[in-house]
């Protein structure tokens, strides 16, 4: 098998892991209810206190790849989030599964930026987008179904506590191929994965970077309305059209399973059609237009909205979280996982805010408004896309200081 692939393949089966081990916690709920006295609030807790460690992480995940090495920081990512993957299968009180819960979500924010880096190392000359596009879109979308629904049955057959540890094999498993199995990427780029590479000058490139920024607040709204619409689009079908359990869980599932043909989209329109930003700005409209739609379809309608919104979210996320990767000139491969940290953390502000905005309105002025604001609030982020300097325009720029340092 050619390197490259090979290296894509381990990542890719990395990516499954790093959503398994974040989702599978859910099928435990009823268990968990039994066996610690949970209340539905504390539920609530456990899923928000993985978020809460995820969220912290990514910048602090990128640094560590910086200083010591991609490889390094991944194989720290993976073995953080098994270890509080085990740690939650032994746990006999709610403190002791929120410490576990949390050391499982650092560990996955350490993850995701070097194995983003990783990738990048191998596809940065071509196929980038495509590339990102398998791990963030297809494996992240598989793992978290993998872990939703797949995972139900393990934990019906083995019972909660093994089927967490189950899943701490898996990443077990996927440790010991990075570490045995994944190969040096080729060239200079071996260098700059290997870390010693955190000083000023890094964090200046990241920091001081304009266009990080302005990418990280052009996808807040967007992705809060994504996670706004996974979560509660189900509810929202329930109480506004009296649909029934099944039939408003599968709206769910089909936001979660069509981010996988977008991810395949997405990643061929940003490299072989529209280039980066035109593919952004398509997709996260398309979501924006949908979102405002809601109020106005049935239950028909609804299904057909949930693939669109899944599809078009994933379809620019794989694209914009490739964009530090293409920044050749302004950003170095060694500062690629602390960039994508940076983007991360900003649009954690839309995960956290949107839906509980929505929430509010939707109880205050009714659910017409709270889709409307959610709508809104993804297009009007949107449009910071257009203050954007192209990836090709930098790399263009980047070549008119070469030749003039060269003159």
């Amino acid at each position: 098998m050619n390197n490259r692939w090979l290296a894509l393949t381990i990542i890719f089966l990395s990516f499954l892991q790093f959503t398994l081990n974040w989702f599978n916690i859910v099928p435990t709920f009823g268990h968990l209810i039994a066996a610690l006295h949970l209340t539905l609030p504390q539920l609530g807790t456990i899923v928000g206190v993985f978020i809460a460690g995820y969220g912290l992480a990514h910048i602090p995940g990128g640094m560590l790849a910086e200083a010591f090495g991609m490889r390094f920081a991944m194989l720290f990512g993976i073995a953080g989030e098994t270890l509080g993957e085990i740690l939650s299968s032994q746990v006999d009180s709610f403190t002791a599964l929120l410490v576990a819960r949390f050391i499982c979500g650092v560990g996955g924010s350490i993850y995701i930026g070097s194995a983003i880096g990783l990738t990048t190392a191998w596809f940065r000359d071509h196929e980038l987008v495509t590339a990102n596009g398998l791990i963030t879109g297809v494996a992240f979308t598989a793992g978290a179904a993998l872990g939703l629904y797949a995972w139900a049955d393990v934990v019906s057959h083995f019972g909660w506590r093994n089927a967490l540890l189950m899943g701490a094999a898996v990443g077990a498993i996927t440790f010991v191929a990075l570490l045995v199995a994944f190969p040096k990427p080729p060239g200079a780029h071996a260098q700059a994965v290997k870390g010693s590479h955190l000083d000023r000058a890094a964090l200046k490139r990241v920091f001081g970077n304009r266009d990080l920024w302005i990418l990280g607040l052009s996808f807040v709204g967007g992705y809060g309305g994504y996670f706004t619409a996974a979560e509660l689009l189900p509810a929202y079908a329930q109480q506004h059209l009296s649909l029934g359990q099944t039939e408003s869980d599968s709206i769910g599932v089909i936001l979660l399973i069509s981010g996988i043909p977008g991810s395949f989209i997405g990643g061929w329109l940003a490299d072989k059609l529209f280039g980066i930003i035109p593919t952004l700005i398509g997709a996260w409209l398309i979501e924006g237009v949908t979102l405002l739609m809601i109020p106005y379809l049935g239950a028909s309608g609804l299904h057909i909205a949930a693939a669109i919104i899944g599809a078009t979210a994933i379809l620019g996320f794989v694209a914009w979280i490739a964009v530090p990767g293409l920044y050749r000139h302004s950003i170095h491969l060694s500062d690629v996982p602390t960039a994508c940290g940076l983007m991360l953390t900003i649009v954690a502000i839309g995960g956290v805010l949107v839906p509980s905005l929505y929430g509010k309105i939707a109880a205050t002025w009714g659910y017409p408004s709270a889709w409307t604001f959610t709508a809104v609030i993804s297009i009007a982020t949107m449009l910071c896309c257009f203050l954007v300097r192209r990836p090709e325009d930098n790399a263009a720029k980047g070549r008119s200081l070469d030749a003039a340092k060269t003159a």
